[in-house]
């Protein structure tokens, strides 16, 4: 079986899509035309990321069977830390950063929101969050301590690449960007651009 880091970012996508699907799916099985109709993929393209991760059994007709399916998915994607809890920072507490401050969006998964951060001091001071804020200037030391290795990147666009450079230096090693700006990053540093406006784009 492929590792994650081995895998094309495009299956990744995929299957992060289809291990959702399958959590929700109340079926003992599944199969290769119902996962096309409800994701809209051609029959090749799932034949093909189940191959990568060697999935070897056919769904076409009988149907995979949901409960290995979907632990063979969550292997490839997460290994030996799928049932680790990985701790995540929010930088950025705008309106974009703001909204993701109900941590109950993260509740059902192994991410766990352990800080939110923002230049402005005041924004830090006003806003509730059932975690702890702090001022950016705070990040070095509360990543460390708090061994964060996960953000989510919602700044201004003007200081995306800033705020990433400051990350990575206190220790991020994945970064998920919801700005516009492609970033630059050193080798091994992840990154997931998911830009609303950007995706917007791609389906206009």
């Amino acid at each position: 079986m492929q590792a994650l880091n081995d895998l094309p970012p495009a299956t990744r996508k995929r299957l992060v899509q289809l291990e959702e699907l399958l959590k929700s799916w109340s079926g003992e099985k599944i199969t290769s035309a119902k996962i096309c109709e409800l994701t809209g993929w051609k029959d090749s393209l799932v034949r093909h990321d189940l191959w990568l991760i060697k999935n070897t059994a056919r769904g076409w007709k009988n149907g995979y069977d949901t409960a290995t399916l979907l632990q063979t998915i969550r292997n490839a994607l997460h290994g030996e830390v799928q049932n680790e809890k990985q701790n995540v920072c929010i930088a950025g507490l705008g309106r974009l950063g703001a909204a993701l401050l109900d941590d109950g969006l993260f509740s059902d998964s192994q991410f766990v929101i352990k800080a939110g951060f923002d230049s402005n001091v005041n924004r830090v001071e006003i806003l509730r969050s059932t975690f702890p804020l702090y001022p950016a200037a705070e990040m070095n030391w509360v990543i460390k301590q708090e061994k964060i290795t996960l953000a989510i990147l919602a700044v201004a666009d003007k200081d995306a690449q800033t705020m990433c450079d400051r990350l990575i230096k206190a220790g991020i090693t994945g970064i998920v960007n919801m700005t516009r700006m492609v970033l630059s990053v050193p080798e091994g540093i992840k990154i997931e651009n998911l830009s609303v406006l950007n995706a917007l784009k791609m389906i206009t």
